[in-house]
């Protein structure tokens, strides 16, 4: 038996810090190969497949899971089994990123399309 217990990034964000964090974790290369790779997923994935299927250290998979996370591109679940271990999967939550600049509102970003 697994239960899943779902982590959401905590708190209100500032746009401007929104719109930061997401276009630095889109413009990181491991970054968009991971959120790409989960785009295809049908189902979620753990640190450990995300790091053979990107081609990625295993250390840099987590920080770069946690950035996406943060930038709220990506839902991560704890999945815990019956045994008593636990893992954590992730999956993309988004379709698309629109960005969008104005004179009264500074930088924003939507986020498009929950998957």
């Amino acid at each position: 038996m697994q239960t899943g217990l779902r982590r959401k990034p905590t708190g209100p964000k500032p746009a401007e810090l929104e719109a930061e964090q997401v276009l630095e974790a889109l413009s990181d290369r491991a970054c968009r190969q991971i959120l790409t790779t989960l785009q295809g997923a049908t189902e979620p994935m753990t640190a450990q497949d995300l790091s053979e299927a990107c081609d990625v250290p295993l250390s840099t998979t987590y920080r770069k899971v946690e950035q996406l996370s943060e930038a709220a591109l990506l839902d991560e679940t704890l999945q815990l089994r019956a045994n008593g271990t636990h893992t954590n999967q992730y999956r993309s939550n988004v379709e698309s990123v629109t960005v969008s600049l104005s004179d009264d509102r500074g930088l924003e970003v939507a986020l498009g399309g929950d998957r």
